[in-house]
Protein backbone atom coordinates (compact mmCIF):
# COMPACT_ATOMS: atom_id res chain seq x y z
CA UNK A 1 0.00 0.00 0.00
CA UNK A 2 2.93 2.34 0.55
CA UNK A 3 3.76 2.19 -3.16
CA UNK A 4 0.42 3.51 -4.45
CA UNK A 5 -0.74 7.10 -4.75
CA UNK A 6 -3.96 7.57 -2.75
CA UNK A 7 -6.28 10.39 -3.77
CA UNK A 8 -7.89 12.59 -1.08
CA UNK A 9 -11.30 11.14 -2.05
CA UNK A 10 -10.06 7.59 -1.43
CA UNK A 11 -8.79 8.62 1.98
CA UNK A 12 -12.06 10.40 2.81
CA UNK A 13 -14.00 7.26 1.87
CA UNK A 14 -11.80 5.15 4.14
CA UNK A 15 -12.22 7.60 7.02
CA UNK A 16 -16.00 7.51 6.61
CA UNK A 17 -16.34 3.74 6.90
CA UNK A 18 -13.75 3.56 9.68
CA UNK A 19 -16.45 4.99 11.94
CA UNK A 20 -19.18 2.67 10.66
CA UNK A 21 -20.07 -1.00 10.63
CA UNK A 22 -21.68 -2.91 7.78
CA UNK A 23 -21.16 -3.78 4.14
CA UNK A 24 -19.56 -1.68 1.39
CA UNK A 25 -19.46 -2.50 -2.33
CA UNK A 26 -16.65 -1.48 -4.68
CA UNK A 27 -17.89 -1.19 -8.27
CA UNK A 28 -16.46 -0.07 -11.60
CA UNK A 29 -15.65 -1.11 -15.13
CA UNK A 30 -12.81 -3.61 -15.77
CA UNK A 31 -9.31 -2.37 -14.96
CA UNK A 32 -10.53 0.66 -13.01
CA UNK A 33 -8.62 -0.22 -9.83
CA UNK A 34 -11.36 -2.00 -7.85
CA UNK A 35 -8.93 -4.50 -6.31
CA UNK A 36 -6.47 -1.74 -5.40
CA UNK A 37 -9.20 0.30 -3.73
CA UNK A 38 -10.54 -2.77 -1.90
CA UNK A 39 -7.08 -3.57 -0.57
CA UNK A 40 -6.51 0.05 0.43
CA UNK A 41 -9.79 0.16 2.38
CA UNK A 42 -8.93 -3.12 4.09
CA UNK A 43 -5.43 -1.91 4.92
CA UNK A 44 -6.71 1.43 6.27
CA UNK A 45 -9.38 -0.15 8.48
CA UNK A 46 -7.06 -2.72 10.03
CA UNK A 47 -4.61 0.12 10.77
CA UNK A 48 -7.30 1.72 12.94
CA UNK A 49 -7.95 -1.61 14.68
CA UNK A 50 -11.14 -2.62 12.89
CA UNK A 51 -11.93 -6.25 12.09
CA UNK A 52 -12.43 -6.36 8.32
CA UNK A 53 -13.63 -8.99 5.87
CA UNK A 54 -12.67 -8.69 2.21
CA UNK A 55 -14.78 -10.63 -0.32
CA UNK A 56 -13.43 -10.96 -3.86
CA UNK A 57 -16.17 -11.60 -6.43
CA UNK A 58 -14.05 -11.38 -9.59
CA UNK A 59 -14.08 -15.03 -10.70
CA UNK A 60 -11.65 -14.38 -13.55
CA UNK A 61 -9.04 -12.16 -11.89
CA UNK A 62 -9.53 -12.95 -8.23
CA UNK A 63 -6.84 -12.17 -5.66
CA UNK A 64 -8.44 -14.28 -2.91
CA UNK A 65 -8.36 -17.90 -4.00
CA UNK A 66 -7.85 -19.45 -7.44
CA UNK A 67 -9.85 -18.38 -10.52
CA UNK A 68 -13.46 -19.64 -10.85
CA UNK A 69 -14.03 -19.04 -7.13
CA UNK A 70 -15.21 -16.35 -4.77
CA UNK A 71 -13.01 -15.86 -1.71
CA UNK A 72 -13.40 -14.27 1.70
CA UNK A 73 -10.62 -13.33 4.11
CA UNK A 74 -10.93 -11.93 7.64
CA UNK A 75 -8.32 -9.33 8.62
CA UNK A 76 -7.20 -7.96 11.97
CA UNK A 77 -3.58 -7.16 11.05
CA UNK A 78 -2.59 -4.70 8.27
CA UNK A 79 0.38 -6.92 7.38
CA UNK A 80 -1.86 -9.87 6.42
CA UNK A 81 -1.70 -10.55 2.65
CA UNK A 82 -4.54 -9.37 0.40
CA UNK A 83 -3.38 -11.87 -2.25
CA UNK A 84 -3.61 -15.54 -1.35
CA UNK A 85 -4.67 -18.80 -2.95
CA UNK A 86 -5.96 -19.99 0.42
CA UNK A 87 -8.46 -17.51 1.85
CA UNK A 88 -10.49 -18.41 4.93
CA UNK A 89 -13.62 -19.27 2.92
CA UNK A 90 -14.38 -19.97 -0.74
CA UNK A 91 -17.37 -20.71 -2.95
CA UNK A 92 -17.16 -22.47 -6.32
CA UNK A 93 -18.62 -20.85 -9.46
CA UNK A 94 -16.72 -22.96 -11.98
CA UNK A 95 -16.34 -20.27 -14.66
CA UNK A 96 -14.09 -17.30 -15.32
CA UNK A 97 -16.94 -14.93 -16.22
CA UNK A 98 -20.06 -14.09 -14.23
CA UNK A 99 -22.22 -14.34 -17.37
CA UNK A 100 -24.69 -17.18 -16.92
CA UNK A 101 -23.90 -17.50 -13.21
CA UNK A 102 -25.62 -14.50 -11.64
CA UNK A 103 -27.71 -16.49 -9.17
CA UNK A 104 -24.76 -18.53 -7.90
CA UNK A 105 -22.58 -15.45 -7.51
CA UNK A 106 -25.16 -13.35 -5.70
CA UNK A 107 -26.10 -16.20 -3.34
CA UNK A 108 -22.44 -17.06 -2.68
CA UNK A 109 -21.60 -13.41 -1.93
CA UNK A 110 -24.49 -13.16 0.51
CA UNK A 111 -23.47 -16.41 2.22
CA UNK A 112 -19.91 -15.20 2.69
CA UNK A 113 -20.99 -11.76 3.91
CA UNK A 114 -23.23 -13.41 6.52
CA UNK A 115 -20.38 -15.68 7.58
CA UNK A 116 -18.01 -12.72 7.88
CA UNK A 117 -20.44 -10.80 10.10
CA UNK A 118 -21.05 -13.90 12.23
CA UNK A 119 -17.29 -14.24 12.69
CA UNK A 120 -17.09 -10.72 14.08
CA UNK A 121 -16.27 -8.57 11.05
CA UNK A 122 -17.10 -4.93 11.76
CA UNK A 123 -16.75 -3.93 8.12
CA UNK A 124 -17.22 -6.07 5.01
CA UNK A 125 -15.65 -4.88 1.75
CA UNK A 126 -17.06 -6.57 -1.37
CA UNK A 127 -14.85 -6.25 -4.46
CA UNK A 128 -17.28 -6.85 -7.33
CA UNK A 129 -16.54 -8.00 -10.86
CA UNK A 130 -16.11 -5.64 -13.81
CA UNK A 131 -19.43 -6.69 -15.37
CA UNK A 132 -21.45 -3.53 -14.80
CA UNK A 133 -22.29 -2.05 -18.21
CA UNK A 134 -25.43 -2.94 -20.15
CA UNK A 135 -28.59 -4.65 -18.97
CA UNK A 136 -26.78 -7.76 -17.68
CA UNK A 137 -24.23 -5.78 -15.69
CA UNK A 138 -26.89 -3.58 -14.11
CA UNK A 139 -28.99 -6.64 -13.24
CA UNK A 140 -26.08 -8.32 -11.48
CA UNK A 141 -25.18 -5.24 -9.44
CA UNK A 142 -28.77 -4.36 -8.51
CA UNK A 143 -29.50 -7.91 -7.34
CA UNK A 144 -26.33 -7.84 -5.27
CA UNK A 145 -27.36 -4.52 -3.70
CA UNK A 146 -30.87 -5.85 -2.98
CA UNK A 147 -29.56 -8.94 -1.22
CA UNK A 148 -26.55 -7.47 0.63
CA UNK A 149 -28.14 -4.14 1.64
CA UNK A 150 -24.80 -2.27 1.71
CA UNK A 151 -24.40 1.05 3.50
CA UNK A 152 -21.93 2.38 0.96
CA UNK A 153 -21.06 1.96 -2.68
CA UNK A 154 -17.62 3.12 -3.81
CA UNK A 155 -17.84 3.72 -7.54
CA UNK A 156 -14.81 4.08 -9.80
CA UNK A 157 -15.46 5.60 -13.20
CA UNK A 158 -13.50 7.46 -15.86
CA UNK A 159 -16.27 9.92 -16.68
CA UNK A 160 -19.95 8.99 -16.36
CA UNK A 161 -20.11 5.45 -17.77
CA UNK A 162 -22.03 4.05 -14.78
CA UNK A 163 -23.74 7.28 -13.70
CA UNK A 164 -27.20 6.00 -14.69
CA UNK A 165 -26.85 3.13 -12.24
CA UNK A 166 -25.46 5.30 -9.43
CA UNK A 167 -28.24 7.86 -9.84
CA UNK A 168 -30.87 5.13 -9.66
CA UNK A 169 -29.34 3.72 -6.47
CA UNK A 170 -29.20 7.13 -4.82
CA UNK A 171 -32.88 7.74 -5.55
CA UNK A 172 -33.74 4.66 -3.53
CA UNK A 173 -32.29 6.35 -0.41
CA UNK A 174 -31.00 3.01 0.89
CA UNK A 175 -27.30 3.43 0.16
CA UNK A 176 -24.71 6.22 0.09
CA UNK A 177 -22.67 6.48 -3.10
CA UNK A 178 -19.07 7.71 -3.22
CA UNK A 179 -17.87 8.66 -6.70
CA UNK A 180 -14.13 8.09 -6.69
CA UNK A 181 -11.38 8.69 -9.25
CA UNK A 182 -9.79 5.72 -10.97
CA UNK A 183 -6.39 4.75 -9.63
CA UNK A 184 -3.45 6.37 -11.40
CA UNK A 185 -1.88 2.88 -11.49
CA UNK A 186 -4.88 1.26 -13.23
CA UNK A 187 -3.93 -0.27 -16.59
CA UNK A 188 -6.01 -1.89 -19.29
CA UNK A 189 -5.15 -5.58 -19.60
CA UNK A 190 -5.83 -7.46 -22.85
CA UNK A 191 -7.56 -10.83 -22.72
CA UNK A 192 -4.30 -12.73 -23.23
CA UNK A 193 -2.75 -11.05 -20.18
CA UNK A 194 -5.83 -11.98 -18.15
CA UNK A 195 -5.59 -15.57 -19.35
CA UNK A 196 -1.91 -15.79 -18.36
CA UNK A 197 -2.80 -14.44 -14.92
CA UNK A 198 -5.34 -17.24 -14.46
CA UNK A 199 -3.02 -19.96 -15.73
CA UNK A 200 -0.24 -18.87 -13.38
CA UNK A 201 -2.72 -19.07 -10.53
CA UNK A 202 -3.79 -22.60 -11.57
CA UNK A 203 -0.15 -23.75 -11.79
CA UNK A 204 0.62 -22.43 -8.35
CA UNK A 205 -2.57 -23.86 -6.88
CA UNK A 206 -2.15 -27.39 -8.26
CA UNK A 207 1.65 -27.67 -7.99
CA UNK A 208 1.54 -30.02 -4.95
CA UNK A 209 -1.53 -32.01 -5.90
CA UNK A 210 -2.19 -35.73 -5.71
CA UNK A 211 -4.86 -38.14 -6.93
CA UNK A 212 -7.67 -38.49 -4.41
CA UNK A 213 -10.42 -41.09 -4.89
CA UNK A 214 -13.90 -39.91 -3.95
CA UNK A 215 -16.53 -42.70 -3.76
CA UNK A 216 -19.76 -41.87 -5.58
CA UNK A 217 -21.60 -43.12 -2.50
CA UNK A 218 -19.97 -40.31 -0.49
CA UNK A 219 -21.33 -37.38 -2.48
CA UNK A 220 -24.92 -36.16 -2.26
CA UNK A 221 -27.50 -35.70 -5.02
CA UNK A 222 -26.00 -32.41 -6.22
CA UNK A 223 -22.70 -34.11 -6.80
CA UNK A 224 -23.96 -37.50 -7.97
CA UNK A 225 -23.71 -36.51 -11.60
CA UNK A 226 -22.11 -39.48 -13.35
CA UNK A 227 -23.97 -42.73 -13.79
CA UNK A 228 -23.76 -45.71 -16.07
CA UNK A 229 -26.92 -44.73 -17.95
CA UNK A 230 -25.30 -41.47 -19.11
CA UNK A 231 -22.48 -43.40 -20.81
CA UNK A 232 -20.16 -40.39 -20.53
CA UNK A 233 -16.87 -40.75 -22.40
CA UNK A 234 -13.76 -40.17 -20.31
CA UNK A 235 -12.20 -38.15 -23.14
CA UNK A 236 -15.11 -35.72 -22.83
CA UNK A 237 -14.68 -35.11 -19.12
CA UNK A 238 -10.96 -35.68 -18.44
CA UNK A 239 -9.40 -32.53 -16.96
CA UNK A 240 -12.81 -31.03 -16.17
CA UNK A 241 -12.51 -28.52 -13.32
CA UNK A 242 -14.42 -29.56 -10.21
CA UNK A 243 -15.42 -27.92 -6.96
CA UNK A 244 -14.98 -30.23 -3.97
CA UNK A 245 -17.41 -28.91 -1.40
CA UNK A 246 -18.59 -29.70 2.11
CA UNK A 247 -22.16 -30.27 3.27
CA UNK A 248 -22.84 -26.50 3.22
CA UNK A 249 -21.50 -26.09 -0.34
CA UNK A 250 -18.42 -24.27 0.94
CA UNK A 251 -15.44 -25.01 -1.30
CA UNK A 252 -12.79 -27.23 0.29
CA UNK A 253 -10.57 -27.33 -2.81
CA UNK A 254 -10.56 -27.33 -6.57
CA UNK A 255 -10.01 -30.58 -8.38
CA UNK A 256 -9.21 -31.77 -11.92
CA UNK A 257 -11.10 -34.89 -12.94
CA UNK A 258 -8.79 -37.66 -14.18
CA UNK A 259 -10.99 -40.76 -14.23
CA UNK A 260 -14.46 -42.06 -13.49
CA UNK A 261 -14.13 -45.64 -12.30
CA UNK A 262 -17.60 -47.18 -12.68
CA UNK A 263 -16.47 -50.59 -11.45
CA UNK A 264 -15.02 -49.12 -8.29
CA UNK A 265 -17.72 -46.40 -8.40
CA UNK A 266 -15.33 -43.59 -7.59
CA UNK A 267 -13.96 -40.37 -9.04
CA UNK A 268 -10.19 -40.01 -9.41
CA UNK A 269 -9.43 -36.34 -8.86
CA UNK A 270 -6.17 -34.39 -8.98
CA UNK A 271 -6.35 -31.93 -6.09
CA UNK A 272 -4.23 -30.29 -3.36
CA UNK A 273 -6.74 -31.72 -0.88
CA UNK A 274 -5.30 -34.59 1.15
CA UNK A 275 -6.85 -38.06 1.03
CA UNK A 276 -7.90 -37.66 4.64
CA UNK A 277 -9.56 -34.28 4.00
CA UNK A 278 -11.15 -35.82 0.91
CA UNK A 279 -13.49 -37.61 3.30
CA UNK A 280 -15.07 -34.21 4.05
CA UNK A 281 -16.25 -33.84 0.44
CA UNK A 282 -20.04 -34.08 0.28
CA UNK A 283 -20.74 -32.53 -3.12
CA UNK A 284 -18.73 -32.48 -6.34
CA UNK A 285 -19.72 -29.51 -8.48
CA UNK A 286 -18.99 -29.37 -12.21
CA UNK A 287 -17.03 -26.49 -13.67
CA UNK A 288 -17.48 -25.00 -17.13
CA UNK A 289 -13.84 -25.26 -18.16
CA UNK A 290 -11.06 -27.81 -18.37
CA UNK A 291 -7.70 -27.27 -16.70
CA UNK A 292 -4.66 -29.31 -17.63
CA UNK A 293 -2.38 -30.25 -14.72
CA UNK A 294 0.19 -27.73 -16.06
CA UNK A 295 -2.36 -24.93 -15.62
CA UNK A 296 -3.40 -24.54 -19.25
CA UNK A 297 -7.03 -23.52 -19.61
CA UNK A 298 -9.41 -25.03 -22.17
CA UNK A 299 -13.15 -24.65 -22.86
CA UNK A 300 -15.53 -27.55 -22.52
CA UNK A 301 -17.12 -28.17 -25.92
CA UNK A 302 -19.09 -31.36 -25.32
CA UNK A 303 -22.12 -31.41 -23.07
CA UNK A 304 -22.03 -33.61 -20.01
Amino acid sequence: MKTISVSPKWKAAAETISKESGISLVVGIPDSGKSTLSKYLTHYLTHVNRIVALIDCDVGQTHLGPPTTLGMMLYTDPTDPCDTLKPHHMRFIGATSPAGHFLEIVVATKKMADKALNLGAEAVIVNTSGLILGVAGAELKLNKVDLLCPKYIFALQESSEIEHLLTYLERRHTVSVFRLPISAHAQKRPSEVRRRFREEKYREYFKESQIVKVPLSQVGPKGYVWCEERNVRIDAIKNLLLGLCDSEDCLLALGILQEVDLEERSLHILTPLSSNDGKMVKTVQLGKIKIHPDGQEADVHSAL
